[in-house]
């Protein structure tokens, strides 16, 4: 993992030249964010609602309790970012589905909400079971 500052939705420096394992230390200042990249093996399933888009009425119901029994929190619009360690064996993609349902890999960030730190929250991101890896992969592998 690594954390840095983001200037509205810019990061203020090039962060994946940040080695892993480098993190944002302190208080947010005014004005700024917090972004999380996760480290290789990890996967954040960004669940958007905007508009007239609602991610989550996109998840399907046998996969609701596991998504939502990792490390999770809500966004500034209402919707969730949940942390995977994912355990399947397709290459995945840092990118959209159509479906209100994002994916953010080692190759990309999201903003981190929460007041403590995410290296204090490690230990509650779940392993990706292989019905999850299974929808992860239709919806996001490039194979």
């Amino acid at each position: 993992m690594k954390s840095f500052l983001l200037k509205g939705k810019r990061p203020i420096i090039k962060w994946g030249m940040l080695p892993d394992e480098t993190y944002f230390e302190g208080t947010v200042p005014e004005g700024f964010s917090l972004a999380v990249t996760p480290s290789e093996g990890y996967v954040v399933i960004d669940i958007d609602r905007h508009g007239n888009i609602d991610g989550e009425k996109n998840i399907p119901d046998d996969l609701r309790m596991e998504i939502f029994g990792t490390l999770n929190y809500e966004t500034k619009n209402n919707g969730y970012h949940c942390w995977f360690k994912y355990t399947g064996d397709k290459p995945l993609g840092n990118k959209t589905s159509g479906l209100g349902i994002d994916l953010r890999t080692h190759k990309g960030y999201v903003v981190y909400y929460p007041d403590n730190d995410i290296r204090e929250q490690l230990h509650l991101i779940k392993e990706t079971s292989p019905i999850l890896n299974m929808w992860l992969e239709r919806l996001f592998s490039y194979v």
